[in-house]
């Protein structure tokens, strides 16, 4: 009886396994994985460019690529709702988040934001993506960010920090959700861009 239930208690966990694969949509992954990698092919482009360049690429890529992807992202979005893990994968999840960080529309992003928060919640989303989705999505509806992740270009090939909630303790905020130092972040940003970042002083 005991070597029975043990069966039993085995092929559960079996069909729990083959249930949760088979719910993969592995053609939406695929298409979110596809659409990912043309963005970030021409965006890598315009990073090789001087700063002013930059802005025209970025520009360009908006007008185009970005608002193609938009129109995709809300019909996906329809259907399916937000595009978890359970859904579409984790790297299908994660090109999802990247391409909704290029979205042109901010009604994309709002639909987006309670499934993104529970999603964050569940360490499917990480805390850079999480970080930067809250941060634009503040910045666009005209309110300072709160993890320090949005900076904009500026005409003399400068990347400036955008406005901040309470700047003396933004290292405390991202060192609550799992985020690396402001220093580091703008570091990084300088190996990425090739450009000068400049932040507030916060101290």
């Amino acid at each position: 009886m005991k070597y029975k239930r043990l069966f039993v208690l085995i092929w559960a966990c079996i069909l729990v396994s083959l249930t949760n694969a088979q719910g993969i949509n592995n053609s939406l992954r695929q298409e979110l994985l596809s659409l990912e990698a043309e963005d970030q092919k021409e965006r890598i482009e315009c990073a090789k460019r001087s700063g002013d360049e930059q802005i025209k690429c970025l520009s360009k890529i908006a007008e185009t690529i970005d608002a193609k992807n938009t129109k995709r992202l809300n019909e996906i979005f329809e259907e399916f709702g937000f595009p978890s893990v359970k859904l579409v994968g984790k790297d299908g999840s994660q090109a999802y988040m990247l391409l909704l960080q290029h979205s042109t529309s901010d009604t994309l992003r709002v639909k987006s934001l309670k499934p993104i928060k529970k999603a964050f919640k569940r360490k499917e989303v990480s805390p850079s993506e999480y970080a930067g989705f809250v941060d634009r999505l503040r910045l666009h509806q005209g309110k300072a960010q709160i993890y320090g992740q949005g900076f904009s270009f500026k005409g003399d090939g400068k990347m400036i920090m955008d406005e901040v909630v309470d700047p003396k303790n933004l290292d405390k905020r991202r060192k609550k959700i799992g985020l690396p130092p402001i220093a580091e972040y703008v570091k990084m940003l300088e190996e990425i861009y090739h450009l000068k970042v400049d932040i507030p002083k916060i101290h």
